[in-house]
């Protein structure tokens, strides 16, 4: 509970940055120029860590909403989000499967650069970092068609997940395609850390 406060608590402190520079006078100049989008996509979570080489990835859906605000003129931006993500991880070995379907909230906060390459197409990177929480994960084993589900207080698991991020993405218009990495920096999964890739097509108005 504490940490699902906290992750709250963080929530809110974006939401008043945002608000603020909002309501600055040089970003009234910007505000027309705002940029928000609906995003979708896959998933693919993977764990990193000593004793993890053998777990597998997990692909899961992205879906989400967030903006892009120009700093000035010159291309840079910043942006920030809200999305559900579906991560974990899986294994599986002679009959027997192991699965832990973690379904997070997830904010991530990103500065990047977009270059217009013309009046219709654009490329943009972006660095940054994310936090998030799994609201109503699950732990599941299996042994030869017998399935029992785990309670996540019972594992040596954190909901709380925060770490860096990258990606690139390309503009056409109003579509958007882009890859984003992160690399979790808090051990959730017994020493293991979030390795998460998302591929996401998006759609702004």
């Amino acid at each position: 509970m504490k940490k699902f406060l906290l992750f709250v608590a963080v929530a809110m402190v974006c939401s008043t940055m945002s608000a603020q520079l909002v309501t600055s006078s040089t970003y009234k100049k910007e505000k027309a120029k705002t940029l928000w989008y609906v995003k979708a996509g896959l998933d693919i979570a993977g764990v990193s860590g000593d004793g993890w080489d053998e777990i597998g990835n997990k692909t899961g859906y992205v879906v989400g909403l967030a903006f892009d605000r120009p700093i000035g003129g010159s291309g840079v931006f910043w942006g920030m989000g809200l999305q559900l993500a579906t991560k974990g991880y899986k294994y599986s070995e002679e009959g027997y499967e192991m699965s832990l379907n973690a379904n997070k909230l997830e904010i991530p906060l990103n500065f990047g650069y977009k270059y217009n390459i013309t009046d219709d197409i654009a490329v943009d990177g972006r660095i940054g970092g994310f936090i998030n929480y799994d609201v109503f994960g699950n732990y599941k084993e299996s042994y030869e068609g017998e399935e029992e589900s785990i309670s996540l207080g019972d594992l040596d698991y954190d909901r709380l997940g925060a770490g860096i991020q990258f990606g690139v993405g390309v503009w056409y218009q109003s579509l958007n395609f882009n890859i984003t990495y992160q690399k979790g920096l808090i051990d959730q999964f017994d020493g293991g850390k979030e390795n998460n890739w998302m591929i996401s097509l998006g759609y702004a108005f």
